[in-house]
């Protein structure tokens, strides 16, 4: 279990993460909580990460192969087992979320196969 607050996330063993952003939002998976920060006018392209339910820091976005990845990341998705982040200029990445293994590249179309839900918040 683990919560947040604004820019921290605390976890139930007493382990802590200050980020120097704001968290955005969060995904959970078997293995890993992926957390993705604000994304502002300055913010860095690389703006998600994933960490264990201990929180210990599992990998942080790697660049993609494809693409110039200089802007930010504004929303992460599941897609079955798997992590979708999706950048500011529209590209996707498929990410293995515990890893942090790019598994895919793309370029978002417009279709409707995303679907926004709400980050679950997880309170101690």
């Amino acid at each position: 279990m683990y919560e947040i607050n604004l820019q921290t996330i605390y976890f139930s063993n007493g382990q802590k993460h200050r980020f120097p952003d704001e968290i955005a939002e969060t995904l959970d998976f078997e293995d890993s909580i992926i957390v993705r920060l604000a994304s502002g006018f300055m913010t860095a392209a690389q703006n998600i990460l994933a960490l264990d339910y201990k929180g210990n820091l599992l990998w942080k976005i790697p660049r993609p192969r494809s693409f110039d990845a200089r802007n930010p990341y504004v929303s992460v998705f599941r897609k079955g087992a798997f992590l979708e982040a999706l950048n500011w200029d529209g590209h996707v990445l498929t990410i293995h979320p515990k890893l942090g293994t790019i598994l895919s590249e793309d370029y978002y179309s417009g279709e409707a196969t995303h679907r926004r839900t709400a980050s679950v918040r997880h309170w101690m």
